[in-house]
């Protein structure tokens, strides 16, 4: 029982730090604050959806590599 509390506690703090990331960052670029650089706010947002297992997709052909020319 021990257990479940705590991953749903894990959970809680991720869901927290996701939605805190995205107000954040969503009010600086409204122009909230002009003073706040959004690096780290961003870093946080995306480690917290990637631990989620979701994460920024490349090229939209799948992979990682940039097509070939052929000649």
């Amino acid at each position: 029982m021990d257990d479940q509390k705590h991953s749903v506690f894990q959970e809680l703090v991720k869901l927290a730090v996701l939605v805190w990331s995205a107000a954040m960052l969503t009010s600086s670029y409204m122009g909230f604050f002009q003073k706040m650089d959004p690096t780290f706010i961003a870093s946080l947002l995306s480690g917290t959806l990637a631990s989620y297992g979701i994460s920024r997709s490349q090229n939209g052909n799948g992979d990682n590599k940039p097509k070939e020319k052929k000649e």
